[in-house]
């Protein structure tokens, strides 16, 4: 019973609300924590999905496959909390890198492998192919001579690259190899600084004469001959060789119509400064046919990096000859007479060739002529 001026204070409903409170987080405390957890998982996984998904997205529309290198993970992870955007930093990825054409610095060197041709080398190097002449003595101006392994020199520009002898001066060096001394003292790939046109470069400099030019010198297979007895003087056609016939051995009554040798070929280098013919590539041991008739006059091997050569004249002494180099195989022989079309051989490699291929010449009293101006190649 409440005595008077006694304060009121409801301790039931105070124990009613503490305990209805209490049994609320006993009952609801397990559920919530689950959700919280849950809620978070799902806040933490679903920023690198979206990016994923995103950035597989954007890709896919430009036909590339999604990138997963390391950057684009760690960018997909700070996305999950908010702060980058992997979409706004990703790039496209590229596939090579263009390395522009700069032009060479120096005279170089270059390897020749299995299969190249003078004027294919030329074309690579961006120079003219009279400058690899002109500028490698190894190659005698014969492109017969040119071989696997061997090392040419590679100016950077078209002229001459000779090695000085030491007793000529730059200016005989310009006259001879017709060019400008000051070009030649103010060439960036010379070592010339100071030096004037009287001054002579010691032995063994190599010099780069920029757009020297020399002359070029054919090979004539008809030469004179002494006997060692008797002391006469005798004319005769590459004697001396594996190949050679019998002196006075010609022949005559060609059409003066001209067919092609091969039937199934490629035509890998032109006649031209240094070549005194057309190379036709085609497989080893493909037919080879006489271009016209005539008489055999060199049947065999050729000392001078034909190989195996076959020649065939067709009018007699000043006419038309013609030659069939590095043949793998021959059908015919000295003094045989042959006519236009008839099976003489097969294409080889043999002799300084660098690939299988033909090498056809036709000559007019001994000098090259091309023969694309005769036959359609």
């Amino acid at each position: 019973m409440r005595q008077p001026g006694e304060i009121f204070i409801p301790r039931r409903k105070t124990l009613l609300a503490g305990t209805t409170l209490k049994s609320v987080f006993e009952r609801y405390l397990t559920l919530i924590s689950i959700a919280v957890t849950f809620i978070g998982i799902v806040l933490v996984v679903i920023g690198p999905v979206r990016a994923v998904l995103g950035s597989g997205d954007s890709l896919a529309a430009d036909g590339n496959t999604p990138s997963t290198g390391p950057s684009t993970v760690g960018m997909a992870s700070l996305s999950g909390v908010g702060l980058l955007d992997p979409v706004e930093f990703s790039r496209p990825m590229v596939a090579f890198t263009i390395i522009p054409e700069r032009p060479r610095r120096s005279v170089g060197s270059y390897t020749v492998q299995a299969g190249d041709t003078l004027f294919a080398i030329a074309h690579r190097f961006s120079i003219d192919p009279k400058t690899i002449f002109w500028s490698n003595a190894v190659l005698e101006d014969d492109v017969h001579l040119l071989q696997p392994g061997m090392e040419l020199a590679i100016p950077p520009e078209d002229g001459v690259f000779y090695t000085a002898d030491g007793a000529s001066t730059l200016q005989w060096a310009a006259d001879y190899y017709k060019g400008d001394v000051n070009a030649i003292i103010d060439s960036p790939y010379n070592e010339l600084a100071g030096y004037t046109s009287t001054d002579v470069p010691p032995w063994g400099m190599k010099i780069l004469v920029p757009g020297g030019e020399r002359e070029l010198i054919w090979k004539n297979p008809v030469v004179q001959t002494t006997d060692k007895v008797t002391g006469k003087v005798m004319t005769g056609f590459m004697p001396g060789m594996g190949g050679s016939c019998p002196s006075g051995t010609s022949g005559g009554g060609g059409s003066g119509s001209f067919v092609r040798p091969v039937n199934d070929y490629m035509v890998t280098q032109t006649f031209g400064p240094g070549h005194s013919g057309i190379d036709l590539g085609a497989p080893v041991g493909t037919p080879v046919y006489a271009a016209d008739s005539g008489v055999v006059i060199f049947s065999g091997w050729n000392n001078w990096g034909y190989g195996i050569l076959v020649v065939l004249d067709h009018s007699g002494p000043g006419g038309w000859t013609s030659y069939y180099a590095h043949l793998n195989s021959k059908a015919v022989g000295c003094g045989q007479m042959v006519s236009r079309g008839q099976y003489i051989g097969q294409v080889g490699s043999t002799g300084n060739s660098s690939g299988a291929h033909l090498h056809f010449e036709l000559r007019w009293n001994h000098a090259p002529s091309n023969p694309a101006g005769m036959i359609g190649f």
